[in-house]
This record gives C-alpha cells, sequence and structure tokens, in this order.
C-alpha cells in the first residue's frame, strides 16, 4: 500500500481476540493524549496519569497544552479529518503529511498505547492485529460517506450495538448520545468543539469537511437514519465491519 502525501485514507485498527481497550474514559482519554504526542512527537513519560487525562480533556476541549506533557520533535506526521473510538477498535479518517508517514504514526500510536495498557491491566503481548486497515479514498462520494461512517455511524454502534440490523429503540436518545460521546469527531463537525486532534481548518476545508452548521444538525442525523442501508452498503463495498 503506497501511503502518499495528500492522500485520504479511512484506517481501522482492531485489538487482538476483539478485547475491549475503550470501554472505560480514563483508558480513551489516554488513547487521545497518545494520538496527537504520537503525531508530533512522544509523551513526556515522567507526566502523572491524573495530568494526562487533563491534557486528553484540554485537547478535546481546544485549548493548548503544557509543553510538560509532550515532547514536540517534528511537524504532524498525519492530519485527522475524523475519529472515532469503538470499544475494541478505532477508526481514523486522515491524510499523511508527507509520504509514508501514516504507517509511521500508526506503530508509533499502537506500540505508545499498548505499553501503557499492558503495565496498567498487568498484561504482556501485542494489543492491536499485527496488520491495520487501510481504505484509500478516491472521490468526493467517498470522502462524505466515510467522514459520516466514522463521525456517526460509529458512535451508533456504541450506542446501541445492533441498530444497524434492528433500527434505532429510540432515535431521539440517540442522537443525545451522539452529543455526549467525546471520543468521536462529531462534535467538531457540527460547530459544538474545536478539538486541537483534528486538521486545521484550511485542510478541512480543502478536502470539504468543514463545520456543519449547527442548524443542520436534525438534518444530518436524519439524513443518517433514512440511509442507512446506503451506509451499510459503503461498508460492505469497502470490506469494512462495524
Amino acid at each position: 500500500m503506497l501511503y502518499l502525501k495528500g492522500q485520504p485514507f479511512h484506517i481501522i485498527s482492531r485489538a487482538v481476540d476483539e478485547k475491549k481497550i475503550f470501554d472505560n474514559d480514563a483508558d480513551c482519554y489516554r488513547f487521545i493524549f497518545q494520538m496527537y504526542a504520537a503525531n508530533v512527537g512522544k509523551p513526556n513519560f515522567n507526566t502523572r496519569r491524573l495530568d494526562i487525562v487533563k491534557a486528553a480533556k484540554a485537547l478535546l476541549r481546544g485549548e493548548e497544552i503544557s509543553n510538560d506533557v509532550i515532547i514536540e520533535e517534528h511537524p504532524p506526521l498525519v492530519h485527522f479529518l475524523d475519529f472515532s473510538l469503538n470499544v475494541t477498535h478505532y477508526h481514523f479518517h486522515l491524510i499523511s503529511s508527507k509520504d509514508g508517514n501514516i504507517p509511521i504514526f500508526i506503530k508509533k500510536l499502537n506500540i505508545g498505547f499498548a505499553k501503557f495498557f499492558n503495565l496498567k491491566y498487568g498484561r504482556k503481548g501485542s494489543l492491536f492485529g499485527s496488520r491495520y486497515k487501510g481504505i484509500p479514498i478516491k472521490t468526493d462520494f467517498q470522502s462524505d460517506a466515510v467522514s459520516r461512517y466514522v463521525s456517526v455511524v460509529n458512535p451508533f454502534d456504541i450506542h446501541q450495538p445492533s441498530w444497524r440490523e434492528n433500527g434505532l429503540l429510540n432515535p431521539e436518545k440517540a442522537r443525545e448520545f451522539l452529543e455526549s460521546y467525546e471520543f468521536s469527531s462529531f462534535l467538531d463537525r457540527i460547530g459544538k468543539r474545536h478539538s486541537k486532534i483534528l486538521a486545521a481548518e484550511e485542510i478541512l476545508r480543502e478536502y470539504s469537511l468543514v463545520q456543519i452548521p449547527s442548524g443542520d444538525y436534525e438534518k444530518l442525523v436524519q439524513d443518517f437514519l433514512n440511509q442507512k442501508i446506503a451506509y451499510r452498503g459503503y461498508s460492505e463495498m469497502f470490506n469494512i465491519v462495524s
């Protein structure tokens, strides 16, 4: 796979044996922190766990964080367009800032988080599967579809795992969950958050991924509910499972 500069990709990486690695907020915050740190350098390993959670929350709120918690070594390896954490795996929609940067970034991220996770839970060995899936996004239609797939469809999977087969039991509760779930880019998409995780606005605009006006929120969510079959078709077309 050629991960060329400027080519959007949908990245999916899964925990071994479908292990639940994102089923509590503290570990999700740690992963968010690791995403940012791996992208620009590395964590300061003298940082206390509580400070890392505090830094992750600040990054999600769009605030600057102290140089004491992250050692910046280089410009961002990748630019995030969308992201979501989903209990046993994660989804990224991103572009590489230079040819070949995506594999470098994913390796840094997965190894760094695995070290933390193994130490915290007293386990050994690999945490993520040896191969992650990288799907090139070649058209505007695919870019729009994967953005919505990552930012909206996958958080619905967390709220109600069977919703794709059985429909949402309570659409209003599902919408409320989307707005309360911090560990996806949905809040950034609707302009209710401006996290430091996502690419700069000029990059998002280049890929037609500017924030959605808040007045279009209901329409966006309803479009997803109405087009559930179409988005299931997207996942089947690219051989994606959740």
